[in-house]
């Protein structure tokens, strides 16, 4: 299953080229520009730059489904922080810069992770952590978590095409329309499913042989190509635009100002 994901982003987008090792290399590198920044303008340039590399993965679908679920969280987050200003002011703190600045360090790591987990095979995801020597508390959950993406992604799909066999009418007209019933129909299948495929998975990967006690002997690694290099390349730019966002831009938008409530 998990080589049809591959296989059919290799098809159609210029992610597929991407060796392992850069795409690991792009995401640690958001990570830590993501935390790193503060203000609204150099989060801003690390989304656009990381917009642009997802868009590469030509599903656009997939993209605005992933941002519309972000933006209802963020939705509810900031109805319960307006709940919170009501009967505790001091403790709510609404300012621009708390209610933007989650909201895009998730967009941006959303971005570079599914670009991650759609385009790249979990051999080559395996094989380059093992190169790193990482500990194995850290090289499972990894590994788990990018395989999960994909296989997640298919549950929901089988989840969804099942209700619609059965007679439930699901769409954008039901979502509206009757959410709290949609929810309910959706929420238990897939939370159900996510327990199971995440236990078959750290199972699998045990079976493996992930977390021995002696490590495997990874293949020798080859060169990175010209596409890999350019692609640092333009990850460095980004790292440096990012910084001299938030050394010179750190009050355009007014990051920290308050939202005024009534």
């Amino acid at each position: 299953m998990r080589a049809l994901f591959v296989k059919k982003a290799a098809q159609t987008s210029l992610l597929g080229r991407l060796d392992a090792r850069t795409k690991l290399a792009l995401t640690a590198l958001a990570a830590v520009l993501a935390v790193a920044s503060s203000s609204a303008a150099a989060q801003g340039v690390l989304f656009l730059m990381t917009l642009a590399y997802a868009l590469l993965l030509k599903r656009p679908a997939m993209l605005a489904l992933l941002y519309a679920l972000m933006a209802a969280m963020m939705l509810l987050a900031f109805g319960c922080a307006l709940v919170l200003d009501q009967f505790m002011p001091g403790l709510s703190g609404l300012s621009v810069k708390s209610l933007v600045i989650p909201f895009m360090r998730g967009a941006s790591m959303m971005n570079v992770v599914m670009a991650l987990a759609l385009t790249t095979r979990i051999e080559d995801v395996l094989a380059t952590l093992e190169r790193l020597r990482l500990p194995f508390a850290v090289f499972l959950p990894a590994a788990v978590m990018l395989r999960f993406i994909p296989t997640f992604a298919n549950d929901l799909r089988q989840i969804w095409e099942t209700l619609r066999i059965r007679g439930w009418p699901m769409g954008p007209k039901m979502l509206a329309l009757r959410p709290l019933l949609s929810v309910r129909l959706l929420l238990v299948p897939v939370l159900f499913r996510a327990l199971k495929s995440s236990e078959s998975l750290g199972i699998a990967a045990e079976l493996k042989g992930l977390g021995t006690a002696e490590r495997t002997t990874p293949p020798a690694s080859k060169a990175l190509s010209r596409l890999d290099r350019r692609a640092l390349i333009l990850a460095a730019l980004t790292a440096l635009l990012t910084g001299l966002a938030e050394a010179f831009l750190s009050q355009a938008f007014m990051a920290g100002s308050a939202v005024m409530m009534p």
